[in-house]
């Protein structure tokens, strides 16, 4: 479902959750609180009247912050946080979402605002079951197709590939298995003659369940929070007995395997799925260090013509899921490669890390601001406080300026998570963002 519409919403921040993480006992608790904290950037979709469902209690200063720049006051939105679950407050996990006390709490907020439908950031049987004790189900576009489990058929890599070959759209080399020699092999061949490989596990998001399996020091690491070198058949058959576990996610899931095409530029798309056709969004680059750390929209070095050939090959494979009855926000990633050449890498049938960038380009700038700004953003700035930021931002000059359309916006405020904020840097072209972001880099050195 599209956030366009103008019908009172629930929206749930569960970017983090047990069916789209691989394996949240895995993440250091550090990390998996920082990720369900980013559930924040749904109030930026919050229209008036809505209901928003975030992990974590907000900084009020934070809400006050961007009510503001949506020109809404502080009783326009109502904000919930369900009852503590297995990992605390740390992410929205079913526990959560389901608990009585708390689905007692959202009917009395989606009867008093008079909600029709919900919104979450990933569609998982949680949301639906939560839905449907709520009587959201009949308001909410493509709720059938969501509610029987099509959240899984578009959030696996196994999937992506399968329908994306089916429609001869533009690949890595690579294979979709459960058999771990089918993987060994694969990886084998392509190591054996120079060549990297990149491992997925099925259910994960922003790279974080990808390792690079590189054949020699030095390549270079991008898209994956983990590489290993692997010298010769032994190295490579010791790796695979000692990590097919964790990439099969204990044997539940497939496993994807493709060649890793170094020195290529990440990139990314979203698009809105409807019953009348598909819209293209935008295109973006992704900022990886090594993970996915921030986004340029459109971007700062892909030509123009490699953006578009990206965004044609990703809208060809929006339609079959349309066709398959899915409704809403479809992100599309796919890489720049070297010599021109351009693949396409995953799919996701869910709200993304630009779905709240989009909202700051059209209600911010305007319809046109694709081509009348570039927006640059990073997920980890190292700040000591959401105000100290705030008034530095003011005084430096750099603060959002809604006359001007420019400056910078806190995305997400992660102070009391990793004393770090997300910020958005909305410039007019792409050397006075790179000009803005090293005055950022001294407004808190150190």
């Amino acid at each position: 479902m599209s956030p366009t519409n103008a019908r009172r919403t629930l929206l749930i921040g569960n970017p983090f959750n047990e069916y789209l993480i691989g394996d949240l006992d895995a993440f250091p608790h550090a990390k998996r609180r920082l990720g369900g904290n980013s559930s924040l950037r749904m109030a930026w979709l919050a229209r008036p009247g809505d209901v928003v469902v975030v992990a974590q209690p907000a900084d009020p200063a934070f809400l006050r912050y961007l009510l503001r720049l949506k020109g809404l006051g502080p009783d326009d939105v109502t904000v919930l946080v369900p009852p503590p679950g297995r990992f605390g407050t740390d992410v929205l996990t079913r526990d959560r979402l389901l608990h009585p006390e708390f689905v007692e709490r959202a009917r009395r907020a989606v009867e008093a605002r008079g909600i029709e439908q919900v919104l979450p950031f990933s569609f998982e049987p949680a949301v639906a079951a939560l839905a449907l004790r709520l009587g959201l189900e009949k308001g909410t576009p493509g709720f059938g197709f969501l509610a029987g489990s099509g959240h899984d058929l578009l959030n696996t890599k196994s999937a992506f590939r399968s329908i994306a070959e089916g429609l001869g759209l533009p690949l890595p080399a690579g294979v979709v298995t459960r058999v771990r020699e089918d993987a060994e092999d694969f990886a084998s061949s392509l190591l054996a003659v120079g060549k990297p490989v990149i491992v997925k596990q099925d259910f994960h998001a922003g790279a974080h369940g990808n390792e690079i399996l590189a054949p020699r020091p030095g390549v270079s690491q991008v898209g994956a929070p983990l590489m290993s070198v692997l010298e010769g058949p032994d190295a490579v058959r010791d790796h695979f007995d000692r990590h097919w576990e964790r990439y099969t996610n204990r044997g539940r899931d497939y496993t994807v395997v493709e060649e890793y095409l170094e020195d290529s530029v990440p990139l990314g798309s979203e698009f809105a799925v409807a019953d009348d056709g598909v819209v293209e969004q935008h295109g973006c680059e992704m900022r990886m260090a090594p993970v996915f750390d921030g986004i340029a929209i459109p971007g700062l070095t892909t030509p123009e013509a490699v953006l578009r050939e990206f965004l044609d090959a990703a809208a060809r494979l929006c339609e079959p899921v349309r066709a398959m009855g899915y409704r809403g926000l479809i992100n599309i990633d796919g890489l720049a490669a070297p010599g021109g050449r351009v693949v396409l890498s995953e799919y996701n049938g869910r709200l993304g890390g630009t779905t709240h960038l989009h909202w700051f380009g059209e209600n911010l700038v305007g319809p046109d601001y694709l081509t009348e700004r570039v927006l640059v953003t990073r997920n980890k700035w190292r700040v000591p406080s959401f105000p100290e930021t705030v008034r530095a931002l003011e005084r430096s000059g750099l603060a959002f300026d809604p006359v001007t359309r420019a400056g910078v916006i806190i995305a997400c405020d992660h102070v009391r998570q990793g004393g770090a904020v997300e910020y958005c840097l909305i410039a007019r072209d792409r050397d006075e963002a790179l000009r803005w972001e090293t005055r950022l880099s001294e407004l808190f050195p150190g």
